[in-house]
This record gives C-alpha cells, structure tokens and sequence, in this order.
C-alpha cells in the first residue's frame, strides 16, 4: 500500500523541483515562438492602416517630452496612450518595418502567458497543497492560453496591442496583488497599483480590473468571511468612487464632445440599433464559449458574420441566452463559499467581456476580446481531464496534444495572415453577406494591381451595402485604374454624396481632375483638383499625401514657394515618406540652401538612394 502510495505521488514530487518550473518556462516560450513564428512578416492590415501607417501622431523624430506627449494623447482624440506612446516608440526605432511592431506584441504576450503559469501555480497550490500538481496544472493551462488560436488576433494584429497590452498589465497587476497579499509587502501593493494604471492607459476595457482585484482577495485570502460587506468598507468606498468618477467622465464626455450624434451615426455604419446590439450580445456571449473550446479554422474570423437578435423572440434563443447568464452569475455569488474557482471564474469570464458586451457601436464579435476572458476557461482543462486524476500521465499527454492542436492552428493562421489577399479571400468565404470583408479583400486586390478581379469583389460589396461610401471610392479607385476616368468621378462623387466628412473621395477625385489636366491643360481641372485637395485637407489636415499632391499642383501653377511648403508639410506628417524629402531637398539645393538641403537627407529615418542626386548637386 505504501509503495503504490509512493509510485502515485512521484510525478508530483516531480514538478514539485524548482527547476521545473524554469523548464516550464522554456517550454512556454518555446511553444509561444513556434506559434508565432511566422507573425513576425505579416503586414498591416486594415485598422493598422488608420491607426499606424496614416497617423501622424505617432511619427516621432525625436524623443523629447513634448513629442512623446503628442503621440501619446494624440490631441486627446484617442485616450489610450501609452499603447499610443508605445507605437511611436516603434515607428522611431523601427519606422513602419512591422517586424518590430509585431516583436513588441510578442513580448507582451509572453509575458501574459508567464503570468498566468505563475498566477494559476499559486491558485492551484492553494487548492491542493500540492505544489508539483500545482504546478503541472498551472504549466498546461499557460500552455494551451498560450497557442489558443483565439488569442492571435490580439497578439498579430498590430493595432490590438491596446488588448494585449491592457490584458498584461492586468494579470502584472493581478499577480502583484497574490504576492503582495501572501508576503504582506507593501512593495507589491504599489506594484499593483501602477501596474493596474498601465492597463487604464492601455485599454479601456480594463476598468474592471478594481472589482476583479476585489473579488479575488474576497474569494481566495478572506473565503467570503461572515460579515465581508463591513471588513471591506475602504475597499467597498474606494471602489465605489473610482467609478463613481468614471461615470462622471463618461458622462461629461458625452455631454460637452457630442458623442451622442458620432453614437448614432456609427450605429447606422453598422447597421444595427443599440437595442439589436443588446438583444444580440446574451447569446455573442455564450458563443465565445463554443469558440474558445472548439476553435477550428473555419470558425476563426477575422470580421464575423453574426445573426443579429431583432427582438427579444427573434431568434428564440435571445430570451433563454440571458436566462443562462443569469443562471450562471447567480450561481457563482450563490457557491462562492464552496466553489471559489468556478465562482471566480464565472464572474471573470463575464466581467472581462462586460464592457464590450454594452451597446456601445462596435462590432459584435471580436476575438480579441477573449484575450483575458479564456483564461479560466482553459484552466478548467486540466482540473478535469488532467493530473490528480487516475490516469495521470494519459491526462497530461492528452492535453499537452491538444495544445499542440492548438499551436499548429495559430502557425497555420498566422499564415493566412501573411498575406493580405488570402486574409481577405478567407474572410469572405466564412463572412459572404457582410460588405466589409469584400470591401477590404476589393483594397487588397488593388494593391497588388489585381484591377480587374478588385472591380469584381467591389461590385459585389456595393451589391450587399450600396450605402457605404468606401466602397464606391474603392470602385472608383478601380475604375481610375483603368482609364474610366469619367465612371471613376461618378463613384467618387457619390461616395461624397453618402459621406460628405469623407477625405478619401475628395482625395481620388482630385486625382481624376489632375490626370485630366494634363491631357487638356487648356480646362479648370487643375484648379478642380485643388479644389478637392483643399477639401480633403480641410476634412483630415493629418493627410500627407494631400499637400504632396497640392505641392505637385503649385509646380503645375509656378509658385515654388507654396510648393515647397506643402512638401514639408507632407514630410513633416511622413518623416519617412523619401520623395517629399528630396522634393524639399533639391527646391532647397537649387537656391543655394545646400547646407540645410544636405542636413535633410542626412537625417532621414530610411535611406535611399535618390539622395545621392543631393550630394552631388551640393559639391
């Protein structure tokens, strides 16, 4: 009896080694770059483009606070600033190389992945007592949140650092707090506390990250204590007043910066009414559930098709959707004393998706958003199938395959990824009745001038949505393209007539109108196009290539003194952009500036060729 006792508890004794856990460390960055291997070339893509490759904000060329300022606060229109901070950090070291971009979203997704070995290790050691248990369990479920699928696009898609960066912080801020509350320091409490204010600063999305603090003391330090409401009364006060203020904030927000009528007008773009929004969301919900336990390829999307709830009876699963919720949520208050962890996480798989979950006007599906959410969700793996059970070593292999499963599924979508073509081909095939994904697979095919199949997937998007107006600037892009220039002006005048706020219409339009005044210069369309210039520039003055265009049009009217400034109004908005370089550079070497001409093309963030034309002008 005491030797079956002995063979029993061996694989436990086993991972109980401190060396151990740094093996499981290397296996957990090991796995992660296997994973995420071929991320590391995968382009920008859509939401990039606004947020990276056409914000001048974050075009730092220099480190001085009041730059870093600007791009973190970017004139306050788009408050998450130190992932904002943390893009221009990229673009002064790495300009819009994505390898580096995507070497930071790595990083902070490994990181996130130690913390959760780490923070589940001391969970299940306080559930078990077993430390080497504690840890296999812990290393499994890191594992497998590690390579989910389902957490790639937080972790490739650029533009959603602001998820896993608030998600990192969150979980530093989290594991501080266990340390902190376990060898009562104050050092960790403080760590906390900052860490808690990177992940405000991140995303907002992480507001809820008090409460969770809260509720992990409350459930696993204190066992829901008798008498916990009046023991945690500073606790209960702070929290109260933290979003006491941030309902203020909101609320002034929407008050004094009109967001009310943006709300509604970004509604109609996703044609669906708050209400829809919230009908739908109960059962959004549920179905990440399906997605985070079964997520095969066919399922993952980058732009999901999602049957809206149209009342609280169609479909008839929208009532009993939100009968489950509540079902589970008042389980999780009801069993907390008896069941901690599956209390804690039901109340962190709903409390991470609540925000998003609001009828705010954002997509109803992103899975992004399961970034934090899945954690519990994985860790109930081995807690049932893994070790402790009878058949250890079988449970273990069992899941560590299913992680593998899960690894070669993100390696292959990271793929698909790669490329922005096959990106978008994939999206339409599972997404076919949305008008984005043909829209964005019409840009990609223009971009590798696949004119003709690019008309296709535009015609086919106009067919779903014709109200969008970036789609008839896309068919007219198409059209332009290939020489249907009068065609191409009805598209852009008609994607000004759905969006007259739209700068890209009048952009392209000005186009057609400067094409046409260089086969007959004896009309006005030079002064249409820079009409159409000036509106474009009126409508978004962070728009590089409209003064590069108007700079071309001041040559065309011999004024080189309007030309040379909109050049460096251009350059100054694309410090990399090499063609408004030396457009400045020679105006200025051709005046005899060559001193500050030379110093132009010395400081560029990228180096070109065309600048030796400089040097030798200036000898």
């Amino acid at each position: 009896m005491s030797r079956s006792r002995a063979v029993a508890s061996s694989p436990h004794e086993f991972f109980a080694r401190v060396e151990m856990r740094y093996a499981g460390l290397v296996l957990l960055f090991l796995a992660g770059v296997a994973a995420y291997l071929p991320s590391f070339s995968v382009p920008f893509h859509f939401d990039d483009v606004e947020g990276i490759l056409n914000n001048a904000y974050i075009r730092i060329t220099s480190l001085s606070p009041s730059m870093l300022w600007a791009a973190a606060f970017q004139d306050y229109g788009h408050l998450r600033p130190l992932s904002n901070l943390t893009f221009a950090l990229n673009y002064y070291f790495n300009v819009l190389n994505p390898f580096g971009y995507h070497l930071f979203n790595f990083f902070l997704h490994m990181v996130s992945g130690f913390c959760v070995f780490f923070l589940l290790e001391r969970i299940f050691f306080r559930r078990t007592g077993d430390l080497g248990l504690a840890r296999l369990m812990a290393l499994l479920s890191a594992l497998l949140w590690l390579v989910h699928p389902v957490n790639l696009q937080a972790v490739t898609y650029i533009i959603q650092r602001h998820s896993s960066m608030a998600g990192c912080f969150s979980l530093l801020a989290l594991l501080c707090y266990d340390l902190g509350r376990s060898a009562k320091r104050k050092f960790y409490f403080l760590l906390t506390g900052l860490f808690l204010l990177g992940a405000f600063l991140s995303k907002e999305t992480s507001f809820v990250m008090p409460a969770m603090v809260f509720i992990y003391d409350l459930w696993f330090f204190r066992g829901l204590e008798q008498g916990w409401a009046k023991k945690s009364w500073k606790w209960l006060l702070g929290l109260g007043g933290f979003y006491l203020l941030l309902a203020l904030a909101v609320g002034l927000a929407v008050l004094r910066g009109g967001i009310a009528g943006k709300i509604s007008l970004y509604y109609s773009d996703l044609n669906l009414t708050a209400l829809e929004r919230a009908y739908t969301e109960g059962r959004v919900l549920l179905w990440y559930l399906g997605l985070v336990y079964f997520p095969a390829g066919s399922r993952l999307n980058l732009d999901h098709e999602f049957k809206v709830s149209g009342s609280l009876l169609d479909p008839v699963t929208t009532i009993p959707a939100y009968l489950l919720i509540g079902g589970l949520l008042v389980l999780a208050m009801v069993r907390a004393r008896k069941y901690p962890l599956l209390s804690f996480s039901i109340l962190w798989y709903f409390g991470q998706l609540g925000i998003e979950a609001l009828p705010l006007p954002i997509d109803l599906v992103n899975e992004h958003r399961l970034y934090l959410a899945s954690i519990p969700l994985l860790a109930a793996v081995p807690r049932l199938l893994g070790p402790g059970r009878k058949n250890f070593w079988l449970g273990a292999v069992f899941i560590f395959l299913l992680g593998l499963c899960f690894g070669i599924l993100t390696y292959e979508r990271n793929r698909v990824w790669q490329v922005p073509v096959k990106l978008w081909r994939d999206t339409i095939m599972k997404s076919p009745g949305r008008n984005r994904p043909w829209n964005n697979y019409c840009t990609s095919l223009i971009d590798i001038d696949d004119i003709y199949r690019a008309g296709y997937a535009c015609s086919y998007a106009i067919k779903l949505d014709p109200k969008k107006a970036d789609t008839h600037a896309n068919m007219g892009i198409c059209l332009f393209k290939i020489g249907y220039n009068d065609a191409a002006e009805d598209e852009f005048k008609k994607a000004i007539e759905l969006d007259p706020k739209y700068s890209v219409a009048y952009f392209n339009l000005g186009l057609v109108y400067a094409v046409r005044a260089l086969r007959h210069p004896e009309g006005n369309d030079l002064e249409l196009a820079k009409a159409n210039w000036e509106k474009a520039m009126e409508l978004k003055p962070t728009d590089a290539k409209v003064y590069y265009n108007l700079g071309a049009i001041y040559e065309k009217l011999n004024d080189p003194a309007n030309a040379v400034r909109a050049y460096q109004i251009a350059l100054s908005l694309r410090p990399e952009w090499v063609e408004a370089r030396l457009k400045v550079a020679k105006a200025w070497a051709g005046q005899g500036r060559c001193g500050e001409a030379l110093k132009l093309v010395q400081s560029s963030p990228v180096q070109d060729p065309r600048f030796q034309e400089i040097f030798n002008q200036c000898r």
